[in-house]
């Protein structure tokens, strides 16, 4: 019995001698490693300890996480490899006690490449509150992708992390021109509304094995400066709507409503204006290609007390206060009697034999473009065989201010039809009012 009691008594001495040379060593170590970074027990000791797991003092450790990320496009895709190429810059911060030679690394999701944070050549070393700026580190983006988003993360491999809740930070990536191009109105018929695009060259088995939704929006969610007047001929009246570039925080905005596209049509209603756009997941929502958008307002026609109204209006002409109503057919009493008084005052309006002004008649798009130029005061002055809208001809009225119009560089977008006879929408008199006001501003 005797025996066995000083075995164990043996044994256990052992044990705790060969704990206590460790602690030794280690303590050796420490200060040896402090003394030479001259910081001795400054978190050497604390940092040794927590390599090897002799601390599980939570206030004692590291606490590296990312302050900030910025990226930088070094390289766009080409034919030999078809990738967005982003230059990284990471700025990390010690939230913790001293990190001697950490063992950091940083990546961004499974297929980007993973790197060292380092400061020196046996890793990270930052003292309490310190950062470090690491710009060594380089991402991808698919080149069939307009927006994607990158999610970086750190890890300290070799010691304990005070805290994870720092070490993630995302940033999104915008990128043009759009991969699914050219969205534009091809038809208007019978309140079908059918519309075509295209695909970038070389994209095209790509997005479709992706998948395209087309995503509406109702209302007029978009930015005035933002919109682009484009119309189209259809049968009865010129069908007016607005072309917008591609833009992230619309691409992003959860009021748009997103289903699988199976044919390049929608069913308007027509007492409601949307607008929409296209789009093509990657691999995960967080990554897709797109279009531009179009906004689709609700068509109509002005008859002319209401042009009186909006021309007064959105020119900022203001309303005429003295003066004579030439016309028989409009009283005090009427609505639009400021507007009407206003622009006959100001010589915007024509005379006529009749003294009739016709409120309720429908106004047409030839007959608002000799008051345009009027307010504006623009010069007539047209050399002879100036070009002129192919619908125009010189027995028309008119011919002499469309033709101007034509030749003066403005409302490029109608091309070289005029419609003059189709109904005037508000859309196109407030476009062509812009188209000077540009110029006047």
């Amino acid at each position: 019995m005797k025996n066995k009691n000083k075995h164990n008594s043996s044994l256990l001495n052992g044990l705790l001698y060969g704990l206590a040379s460790l602690v030794a060593v280690v303590l050796i170590a420490s200060v040896a490693n402090g003394v030479s970074n001259g910081n001795m027990f400054k978190g050497s000791v604390l940092s040794l300890f927590n390599k090897i797991g002799l601390t599980d003092f939570d206030n004692a450790r590291p606490d590296v996480g990312i302050e900030y990320v910025s990226l930088r496009k070094t390289t766009n895709p080409s034919d030999d490899f078809d990738y967005y190429k982003y230059q990284t810059t990471l700025v990390v911060r010690n939230y913790g006690e001293v990190l001697t030679n950490g063992s950091l690394v940083i990546s961004a999701g499974e297929n980007q490449k993973t790197a060292f944070v380092r400061n020196g050549l046996d890793g990270l070393t930052l003292a309490k509150g310190e950062t470090f700026i690491f710009e060594d580190y380089e991402v991808l983006v698919d080149g069939k992708l307009n927006y994607a988003t990158i999610d970086f993360e750190i890890d300290l491999k070799d010691q304990k992390d005070k805290s994870d809740d720092n070490n993630s930070y995302s940033l999104d990536v915008f990128e043009t021109p759009v991969r699914i191009e050219s969205l534009d109105v091809s038809s208007f018929e019978d309140d079908v509304l059918e519309f075509s695009y295209d695909v970038s060259d070389g994209y095209e088995d790509l997005i479709n094995e992706m998948g395209i939704e087309i995503c509406v929006v109702e209302g007029d969610i978009f930015e005035e400066d933002a919109k682009k007047y484009a119309e189209l001929l259809a049968s009865e009246n010129v069908f007016s709507y607005y072309k917008l570039k591609a833009d992230k925080d619309l691409w992003l905005d959860e009021d748009f409503s997103c289903n699988e596209l199976d044919e390049a049509k929608l069913e308007m209603d027509t007492d409601g204006d949307f607008g929409f756009y296209l789009k093509a997941y990657g691999d995960d929502e967080n990554e897709f290609a797109a279009s531009n958008f179009l906004y689709i307002p609700v068509q109509n026609s002005l008859n002319r007390a209401e042009f009186t109204k909006l021309f007064t209006e959105y020119t900022g002409l203001g309303t005429y206060k003295d003066g004579k109503v030439y016309y028989e057919d409009v009283s005090e009493e009427d609505w639009y009697f400021p507007y009407v008084q206003t622009m006959f005052n100001y010589g915007l309006l024509e005379d006529n034999i009749e003294y009739q002004f016709s409120p309720a008649e429908i106004v047409t798009r030839q007959e608002i473009i000799e008051p345009v130029l009027n307010y504006f005061d623009v010069d007539l002055n047209l050399e002879e065989g100036a070009p002129h809208f192919y619908d125009v001809s010189a027995d028309n009225p008119y011919f002499y201010f469309a033709e101007f119009l034509h030749s003066s560089g403005k409302a490029k977008t109608l091309g070289i039809y005029l419609h003059p006879e189709k109904p005037l929408s508000s859309y196109f008199l407030k476009y062509l009012i812009d188209e000077f006001d540009a110029t006047q501003n």
